[in-house]
């Protein structure tokens, strides 16, 4: 028999700016969805404030989802964070999903 109970959960360790470390959670499936589709921009030389706006909510609900249960906002992540930094962690976030997709438990 397959038990779901002894699913061992991984994390993306992550320091955030203000030096806080947290420890983020594989997403669900409908918030990998929404993440997936907010952070989907069709042309990256001309950003609109409509995409960055969607980038920075992709963000903070994957920050959100976290073991320290700390949270941290679209408002605050568009305030302490450059579009590369964004950009950067969403990469780094979606290597880290399929990296984890890949691996046997």
């Amino acid at each position: 028999m397959y038990d779901m109970t002894k699913y061992k959960t991984r994390y993306f360790n992550m320091k955030l700016k203000n030096g806080r470390v947290i420890d983020i959670e594989p997403p669900k499936m409908k918030i990998l969805k929404k993440i997936a589709s907010l952070s989907e921009i069709k042309d990256n030389n001309n950003l609109t404030e409509e995409d960055i706006s969607k980038l920075t909510e992709a963000v903070a609900l994957a920050f959100n989802k976290n073991r320290q249960n700390y949270k941290i906002t679209a408002e605050k992540v568009e305030d302490e964070y450059d579009i590369l930094e964004i950009v950067d962690f969403l990469d780094n976030y979606f290597n880290w999903i399929n990296s984890i997709q890949n691996q046997k438990n």
